[in-house]
């Protein structure tokens, strides 16, 4: 039987200037039903340990949320047996896995007078959403996930009440479109559902929402990858944030390292609402490609060329970084530069093509 292997998060706010991960092993696993045994069981055997005591409390467990009561098992099939547990967040950790919540309920406080103190316990269970959404590092003042999902539900249980929901969550500085997609369907769909209602209510300027796709150079000619690889990019490390489903040749022998896992956005929507925003997440990603030492970043949507090459100059600005040794090519661009062919949009980009 494998040991299963922890790293757990480990801070006392009282004494601690840094959080380091403590390392457990255990090879008897087997006899923890859930999630929530396993860390009453390393609160036993390490009296120091601290963690919330409700089995409805959510933990990251790999970077992903999950229940404390979720079962054991299903951790394990689904992340293996080397686990890094971390509180929802890691910047409002009090002790261990417990945080301080406040900024949530501060949010809470906006709606209280629409709603009852009983649905203060549903928007209770929405904790994990609020402290995952991937655009809270940037926007601290986000409303948050969490919010939006609750209201969506408020909606439906007050449907007089609608418009002034929407007229809260509608909030040009930190509302709703701001919001990042992510995976969660069920989300998803209440965004989209209050994003329709705000605009059919006019409520919002809807020239501020920056969504309408840009016909760059590089994207003009659909270049299709290769048959026979003139170039195969032997030891380069290329930095990726692709959007669609696209896989490249096993005979490429370069490293590939994905930027757009995480984060769903490059900023570009935000540009209208926001400037600064939009210009500090871009900078952000081209700089976590360019010090992890890839070569180049690979982009497959004109809009994320248009942020990361267009705007390189306010991205260095915006970050007090250079990076001009550094370059940003389409999908297209990238196949026909492993087909041997240097195609004339490399002419136009910001950051010009070099290496190569």
């Amino acid at each position: 039987m494998k040991d299963l292997e922890l790293r757990i998060f480990r801070f006392d706010s009282r004494q601690d200037y840094e959080a380091y991960y403590k390392p457990y092993v255990y090879n008897n696993y087997e006899n923890f039903a859930s999630f929530y045994d396993l860390l009453l069981q390393i609160s036993d055997d390490d009296i120091y340990f601290e963690f919330e005591k409700n089995e409805n409390a959510f933990v990251l467990i790999n970077n992903k949320p999950f229940k404390l009561n979720t079962p054991l098992n299903k951790i394990l099939q689904n992340e293996g047996y080397e686990l890094k547990i971390e509180p929802l967040s890691t910047k409002r950790a009090v002790k261990d896995l417990i945080i301080n919540k406040d900024d949530f309920y501060d949010r809470f406080k906006l709606i209280s007078h629409l709603v009852s103190e009983e649905d203060r316990k549903i928007y209770e269970k929405y904790d994990y959403l609020y402290y995952t959404s991937k655009i809270l590092k940037y926007l601290p003042s986000y409303l948050g996930d969490s919010f939006f999902y609750f209201v969506e539900q408020m909606i439906k249980k007050y449907p007089d009440k609608k418009e002034s929901f929407l007229k809260i969550i509608k909030d040009e500085s930190r509302g709703i479109f701001y919001h990042v997609k992510t995976e969660n369907l069920a989300l998803e769909q209440a965004i989209d559902f209050l994003k329709q209602e705000i605009l059919k209510a006019k409520l919002f300027d809807e020239t501020l929402l920056n969504n309408k796709e840009i016909i760059l150079e590089s994207f003009r000619s659909e270049f299709k990858e290769p048959s026979d690889i003139k170039y195969n990019f032997k030891d380069f490390n290329i930095g990726l944030f692709i959007r669609k489903d696209i896989k490249f040749s096993t005979k490429l022998e370069a490293k590939f390292i994905s930027f757009s896992k995480n984060l769903k956005t490059s900023g570009f929507e935000f540009l209208n609402l926001d400037e600064e925003l939009s210009y500090k997440i871009a900078a952000d990603i081209i700089l976590k490609a360019y010090d992890a030492g890839c070569d180049f970043l690979v982009v497959d949507t004109p809009s994320d060329f248009y942020m990361f090459d267009s705007c390189s100059k306010k991205l260095m600005q915006t970050s007090g970084r250079e990076f001009n040794d550094f370059y940003i090519i389409s999908h297209y661009e990238f196949f026909a530069l492993m087909a041997g062919v240097k195609i004339e949009s490399l002419k136009s980009h910001s950051l010009k093509v070099a290496l190569i």
